[in-house]
Formats: structure tokens, C-alpha cells, sequence
């Protein structure tokens, strides 16, 4: 195992005063590191959030009249999320008396299974025979060479459709690996070899999506709020509603650099912090939900591409003259490639489409995983969770999510693209691709509520990237500030997960509070025998 190292500045717990900008997973995450193994009293912590609701993009809102709206949800999984798993041991269950987030977690995952029996669907609404990957000689050439002689340096910023030919791309491999993680072939080729290699052990089940975990509600309800309650009840304070436009920076007496000035603007007004080298900044660098847009049933949502996105421009203008900071352009800079859509679907007292979509998949709610259909222009996906899936959710309110890839080809059912669609249209070209004639489609539609979401960056993180276009954690030199997010670098783990958000925030907090405990180690899967056999009897399926 081994430590984050210590910062040349020895912190006082009660003294040191902690100023994060975002409220998302990483630093929620980090103020749980802060008072359990820094021991810095809850009091002494502060949360900016530009929104006026906490949890980042760990998001999920509505009730049963307005239609509950879900932007995205991240994928779980038991073996690979030590640090996440380690956090949630300490926050408590809202649920159940006694016990810990985690508890809480791993008995729901042990009483309820995923494993989808509707994974890819064609073009007829045939389920397709998934359990032959479709690879080709040269297929599984280019995944061996990718994952056992490549490297990050040899790869560099080359994309996904550089290291495998056109065939690749029309493997039943690539349709549920692509839509399982949201990869694009324009993505990073250094992101998929360390998805490959962090969840080797999930490759030979991929499809039926076994592996994936789940928590009892939507992620805001089960993770976002438990944790902000705990955090609440130490003295954290969580100042919604403040955007901080700029950290100023100072040399230390010792000829190390420090965040000295914080400056943010709430409700119009424009506030400065001071800031002692002992006291900490983290900065939540890129939000990949960022700029986006809602809409509902009969209206289409806007494609915010020209707008100033406020974590990435804080970012950029931070990391001006600073190299060490990072490239924020090279993940912002072409929302056309980050950018997709998704949608939730609030049903209100008319079971109809969710017993088709049942019969079809032969999934009861919440059994299954996402249903694609490979062949779809969109590269559409949905996926119905265990109901109900919002704490509000009434018993005759049901709800499903889904979300596609290419957002400007013309849809296979409705002619137009799908981020020009309003939810009405995407609901309709759904129904399309699951055959449903149109006389029950009417029916189907009574009292249906569609919301959607158009995110411009929310596949951001995988944009091809040099190796110093992501910061460090604690950038070389610095004393009291730290990234954490997707955007920094944190080896071996995999970006569009939360894990990696709160292994940024481990790391930062223990090598800026000098925390004497080691760094929680990334699991090896890909060295255990069994998996690599697995791996190999699937790769040649």
C-alpha cells in the first residue's frame, strides 16, 4: 500500500479552515475524509455550489405531477469501488436505524440481482444472441495489442477508431461496451484501455450486466442526501447558489505557491475570502453537467454550446499561465463530441408501457439492465430500475430512464434529431423500435410525462488527451490547494465513475492534512487467473 505523501505545512485540525468549490461527490467525499481521519471539526468546512440544489451531477428531481427528471446515473460495482465503498462506511443509513450506507448497499444488492435477459435488440425487435461477442481475427489482435503492449505514453492522444478497424464497431462487444460506459469511437484510446483493464473482471459477463450494482433509489436520494445530512449534523455548511469566479494565488515564504484570495458571487453580490497558507481550497475543475438544459412532454430543451460553462471557465482561467494546471480546452473545447441527451419517463396511472416493455424484455423492474438497440440512428438506450425509484414516488407512478449517442441523425421513426425532439418524439420513437402499433402507442401516451436533458459535456472526460492535459491532484509546488474531479489525474482508475471523484478526494485531503493512514489501493482484477482465463474464453467466443 502506499501514502499520499505529506504537505511541507503542518495543519491544526481545529484551526484549519476548508474551502471547496463544488458540491459533488468529490467533496462531499473529501469533508467525510476531513472529519473522520483529519479530524478538522465539520464547522470549519465550507461547500460552494453554483446551483441551488447539492450533489453536482448526482442529480434526480420531480414528483409525479411534473415528472420526475433523472440527468444520468452512474454505473456501481462492488469489487472496484473501495473508496466509495470506504466512505459510505462511515456516513449513516437514512433508511434503517443502526447501520451505514454501505450496510444499506450491499443488503440491497445481495436481495436484489441484476442480470438482463434483453440486452441488445435489432432493427426487427429481435433479441439478439449476445453471448458471442462478434469479434474477428484482426478484432481481437487489435484488443490484445491495446491492453498488453500499448502504454499511455505510446497511445498518447490517439482515439478508439485509430487502434481498431471499422469491423470493431459493429461487434455486439462494441454496442454493449460502448452504451454500458458512453464511449464514443472518437474517444480516448487511453480511457477504453483503462476501462478494459479496471473492470477485466466484468468483460465476461457484459452481457448481461451482472456485475452491475444498484442502489435502492435514484443516486441523489440514497448517496447525495445521506451524506449531506451527516455532514450537516457536524457543522458543514453547504452555500448554495454561490459561484466562485476566481482563486488568486500567492508565493509562501518557503518559495512554495498558495491559494491566498477565494472570490464568488452570491445573489448578485460579490464576496472575497481570505485565505491562510494553512487553510485548504479544493476546486471541483470541469462539471460534466455543465450547461445543461430540461425540457418537458411538448417542448425541446437547448443546446447550450456557445454559453460560458462556469466550473471549466473558473478552470481555464486559473490555468492561464500555468501549465501545471492543465488543458481545460482539450475536454471542453468540441461540445459537438461530448454532447448527448437523455430522458425520464413518468408514468401516472396507466401500466401499459411498462408491461409491454416487461413482457418484451422478459425483466421485471429493476432485474434487467439497459435495453439498446444497436441498430437504432440514435444509439438509443433505456433501462427501467427497481420501482419506486424516487422516495416521492407514489405506488401508482412509475418511472423509466434512457438516453442515446448521436444526437444529429435524423431519428429512425421521428425525422429529425434527437436534441430538436421534444420528449413526446423521443417516447414515440422509443415506442417505434419496440414495435408497439400505433393504436396502443395512443394509449400508451395517456398521462405520460417525458422530461429531458441535453448535456454538452457530459462525455467530456473521455476526449483524446496529451498526459499533462490533466492536472495532479496536488499540483507540483502547491501548499494548500487540490483538484478533485474527473478531470484531474489519479493513475490506474477509470473517469465516469464516482470512485474515481472520491480517490481524488483521499488522496488530496490526506497529503494536504498529512493524514498517516494509507491510500486505498485499486484493485488488480486483471492479475487474478480466473479472470484473465474468462477474459480470454470470452474475447475468443
Amino acid at each position: 500500500m502506499s501514502k499520499a505523501g505529506k504537505s511541507s505545512i503542518k495543519r491544526r485540525p481545529s484551526s484549519t479552515n476548508v474551502y471547496m468549490i463544488g458540491s459533488g461527490i468529490g467533496s462531499l467525499s473529501a469533508a467525510v475524509y476531513l472529519i473522520r481521519d483529519a479530524k478538522v471539526p465539520g464547522r470549519n468546512i465550507r461547500i460552494f455550489e453554483t446551483l441551488d440544489v447539492d450533489g453536482g451531477s448526482l442529480d434526480g428531481a420531480g414528483d409525479a405531477k411534473k415528472g420526475f427528471i433523472i440527468r444520468g446515473g452512474r454505473m456501481l460495482n462492488i469489487p472496484t469501488y473501495e473508496c466509495l465503498q470506504d466512505v459510505m462506511s462511515s456516513v449513516p443509513s437514512i433508511e434503517f436505524d443502526g447501520i451505514s450506507m454501505e450496510d444499506e448497499f450491499l443488503e440491497y444488492n445481495e436481495e436484489f440481482k441484476t442480470y438482463s435477459r434483453a440486452r441488445l435488440v435489432d432493427k426487427k425487435g429481435n433479441k439478439v444472441d449476445v453471448t458471442k461477442m462478434g469479434f474477428s481475427s484482426e478484432d481481437r489482435i487489435d484488443m490484445e495489442k491495446l491492453i498488453l503492449l500499448e502504454t499511455e505514453k505510446s497511445l498518447g492522444a490517439k482515439r478508439i477508431d485509430e487502434v481498431f478497424n471499422k469491423h470493431f464497431f459493429k461487434t455486439n462487444f462494441w454496442f454493449m461496451w460502448q452504451t454500458t460506459f458512453a464511449f464514443q469511437p472518437w474517444s480516448s484510446a487511453v480511457e477504453l484501455r483503462r476501462y478494459m483493464i479496471r473492470f477485466m473482471h466484468e468483460f465476461p459477463r457484459i452481457h448481461t450486466l451482472a456485475g452491475v450494482a444498484r442502489t435502492a433509489y435514484n443516486q441523489h436520494d440514497s448517496i447525495v442526501k445521506p451524506m449531506v445530512n451527516w455532514l450537516k449534523e457536524q457543522g458543514v455548511q453547504v452555500v448554495l447558489g454561490a459561484t466562485v469566479e476566481d482563486i488568486e494565488f500567492a508565493e509562501s515564504s518557503k518559495g512554495k505557491i498558495v491559494a491566498n484570495k477565494l472570490i464568488y458571487r452570491q445573489h448578485g453580490k460579490r464576496i472575497e475570502v481570505d485565505i491562510l497558507p494553512t487553510d485548504i481550497v479544493t476546486f471541483t475543475n470541469g462539471c460534466m453537467t455543465d450547461n445543461s438544459d430540461e425540457a418537458f412532454t411538448d417542448n425541446t430543451a437547448k443546446y447550450k454550446r456557445s454559453d460560458t460553462a462556469p466550473s471549466f471557465e473558473l478552470w481555464r482561467k486559473i490555468a492561464k499561465g500555468r501549465p501545471e494546471f492543465g488543458n481545460p480546452d482539450a475536454f471542453c473545447g468540441c461540445p459537438d463530441e461530448t454532447m448527448w441527451m437523455s430522458f425520464t419517463v413518468t408514468i401516472n396511472n396507466n401500466p401499459k408501457l411498462l408491461d409491454y416493455i416487461q413482457k418484451f424484455t422478459f425483466n421485471h423492474p429493476g432485474g434487467g439492465a439497459l435495453v439498446t438497440f444497436k441498430d437504432s440512428a440514435w444509439r438509443l438506450s433505456f433501462v427501467v430500475a427497481r420501482q419506486p425509484h424516487f422516495k416521492n414516488q407514489p405506488m401508482n407512478t412509475q418511472i423509466f430512464w434512457g438516453y442515446s449517442l448521436n444526437m444529429f441523425t435524423d431519428g429512425d421513426f421521428v425525422k429529425k434529431p434527437m436534441y430538436k425532439c421534444t420528449g413526446k418524439e423521443i417516447v414515440t420513437e422509443l415506442m417505434g423500435h419496440l414495435h408497439i402499433p400505433k393504436k396502443e402507442q395512443a394509449e400508451m401516451l395517456e398521462g405520460l410525462i417525458c422530461r429531458t436533458s441535453i448535456m454538452p459535456y457530459i462525455d467530456s472526460q473521455f476526449q483524446p488527451r496529451k498526459i499533462n492535459d490533466r492536472p495532479l491532484v496536488v499540483p507540483k509546488g502547491y501548499e494548500n490547494f487540490a483538484f478533485i474531479s474527473q478531470f484531474v489525474e489519479v493513475p490506474e482508475d477509470v473517469v465516469f465513475t464516482m470512485e474515481y471523484s472520491v480517490r481524488a478526494a483521499q488522496h488530496a485531503i490526506y497529503y494536504l492534512m498529512g493524514v498517516d493512514k494509507d491510500l486505498t489501493p485499486v484493485s488488480k482484477h486483471q492479475y487474478s487467473p480466473r479472470t484473465l482465463l474468462n477474459s480470454f474464453l470470452k474475447l475468443h467466443s
